[in-house]
């Protein structure tokens, strides 16, 4: 079997000897399994990102880290998934020199994401003056286009720009596409401390469960898992962001096996 697994925005591949997925090459490699985790542009919009996605896919074939006999499953968190989607699309003209039997997505906001809304929507922010964000201006945008970063990335994963995509970038025919999503931590607090406002912000405005950044139905594509993962949006991929040096108490290595052994059967 060959795994891709995709990052999502603001994403990487390994910095500074941290690995966005922890320790998920390395746990499935020891089963055998030939792995390859793209970089994609952390910024960059879908179209982008997706072109990226597929030249390092198939790169990755005509070197051999992954094999043309094998069946190869896409595994993707959060906008890792839209890439993905659209690389797999028939609309996107994107050719890979093997095919691929499967996309799995955790957390994807298929139907955009409110957090992403406020880019384009600061003035929905006057409910909350607690978050870090004011109604005269968005002071997050104004950082990010003096550093030169660009906000593509961004403003494709509106509810606006989703759905223009999903319109646009349909299904591939011989693709099986599931997905799952995360609902947050058990217990008192739903998400790690970085991530709480966003939860409150999302769940104040539309009283749908999140992971901090992305809703339960938004993460909505293919097959999905109505078990839905008791963790927040970084311990999907393995980090406590209270406490980055221990893993979650989420078992998120069993998740991510629990969707290897579903594509395994295709």
């Amino acid at each position: 079997m060959n795994l891709v697994l995709v990052h999502g925005i603001l994403g990487f591949r390994q910095k500074f000897g941290v690995e966005y997925f922890r320790g998920i090459s390395e746990h499935f490699r020891a089963q055998g399994i030939a792995v390859l985790v793209p970089e994609l542009d952390p910024t960059r919009g879908i179209e982008f990102r997706g072109n990226q996605l597929g030249d390092q896919i198939n790169n990755s074939f005509n070197s051999g880290l992954l094999d043309r006999t094998q069946k190869t499953h896409i595994v993707a968190h959060s906008m890792g998934g839209l890439d993905s989607r659209y690389l797999l699309s028939p609309a996107s003209g994107k050719q890979l020199v093997a095919p691929v039997r499967s996309l799995t997505t955790i957390s994807t906001p298929h139907q955009g994401s409110p957090i992403a809304d406020l880019i384009d929507k600061p003035l929905d922010l006057l409910p909350f003056p607690h978050l870090p964000f004011s109604p005269a201006g968005n002071p997050l945008e104004l950082a990010l286009n003096e550093l030169g970063i660009s906000l593509d990335g961004l403003r494709d994963l509106t509810t606006v720009s989703c759905q223009a995509f999903s319109a646009k970038y349909t299904n591939h025919p011989s693709v099986a596409y599931f997905s799952v999503a995360g609902s947050g931590r058990l217990g008192f607090a739903p998400t790690a401390s970085a991530l709480l406002l966003f939860h409150h912000y999302i769940f104040a405005s539309t009283g749908k469960a999140n992971d901090g950044l992305v809703t339960v139905d938004s993460a909505n594509w293919g097959t999905f898992d109505p078990a839905t993962w008791s963790a927040d949006h970084a311990e999907e991929v393995g980090y406590n962001l209270d406490n980055l040096v221990l893993p979650p108490a989420f078992p998120y290595l069993a998740n991510f096996d629990r969707i290897i052994a579903n594509v395994a059967m295709l």
